[in-house]
Order: C-alpha cells, then sequence, then structure tokens
C-alpha cells in the first residue's frame, strides 16, 4: 500500500514538474511574441533577430578559423619593414594664453 501512495505522489509531483516547465515556455512565449510586436510597432528590429544574426555571425566565424582570422595579414602576422612607419617628433611648447589656475 505505501508502495502505491509513493508511486502516486511521484506520478503526481512529476505531472506538477511538466506543467510548471511548460507554463515557463509559455510564458517566454508570450514574451518573445510581445516584444517582437513592441518593437516592430516602434520602428525597430526586434531584439531576437538581433542577437540571432551576431551568434550565426560569431560562430560562422569560429568554424572558418576563428573570428580574428580574417584580420591576421597575409604574411602570418610578421611585421615587414614596409609596415614600420616613422614618425617625426614636435615639441610643444607652453601656451602663454591658458586659463588661469583655480585656487
Amino acid at each position: 500500500m505505501n508502495a502505491l501512495f509513493a508511486w502516486f505522489f511521484k506520478l503526481v509531483f512529476a505531472a506538477a514538474a511538466l506543467i510548471f516547465a511548460a507554463s515557463l515556455l509559455l510564458a517566454l512565449l508570450a514574451v518573445l511574441v510581445v516584444t517582437s510586436l513592441w518593437s516592430l510597432l516602434h520602428g525597430r528590429k526586434p531584439q531576437v533577430a538581433v542577437l540571432w544574426t551576431r551568434y550565426r555571425d560569431l560562430t560562422r566565424g569560429m568554424t572558418q578559423g576563428g573570428p580574428w582570422a580574417a584580420r591576421r595579414p597575409a604574411n602570418q602576422g610578421r611585421a615587414s619593414s614596409d609596415d614600420i612607419v616613422d614618425v617625426q617628433a614636435k615639441e610643444v611648447h607652453e601656451s602663454a594664453q591658458r586659463l588661469p589656475h583655480r585656487d
């Protein structure tokens, strides 16, 4: 008899957990639809679409050698003498037209 009650309570709690999980999924879907419609009414792209696009671009970059693969130079990161630019130093003199010091 105790085994029957234990089995019954396990079944009741499993059904309650299933109903709870389904209600959370429905609430998430409702929020997703409402926020998408709200953003479309205001002339913006839905945030879900923006996040999905960013995720797709990130994963596409990972499969093609990583996110930095497109930014690597053709010489595999070694700097040649053509890439180095010398800059002339210029001395900066203090200007007489400054604002007075604050006390």
